[in-house]
């Protein structure tokens, strides 16, 4: 019976460690992933912001058109 204890005892150990790794490596892949998607919407607003008609001023731009594109 005691033999029977202690590896119980153990594997209920293991399968809390297990369990917290677990835990660790989904928290930091949702992390990762979020900002992964907060930085590409923020990168695709950009980018549309400045390449569409709309967001393209004439003079005094930080950006300007491309060579071949709209001219106003």
């Amino acid at each position: 019976m005691d033999s029977y204890v202690k590896s119980s005892g153990q594997a209920l150990i293991e399968y809390v460690l297990v369990m917290a790794f677990v835990l660790f490596l989904a928290t930091r892949l949702v992390g990762n992933f979020t900002d992964f998607m907060r930085d590409s919407a923020g990168n695709l607003g950009h980018v549309l912001s400045v390449n569409l008609t709309v967001g393209v001023c004439p003079q005094q731009c930080f950006f300007d058109t491309y060579k071949n594109g709209f001219q106003p």
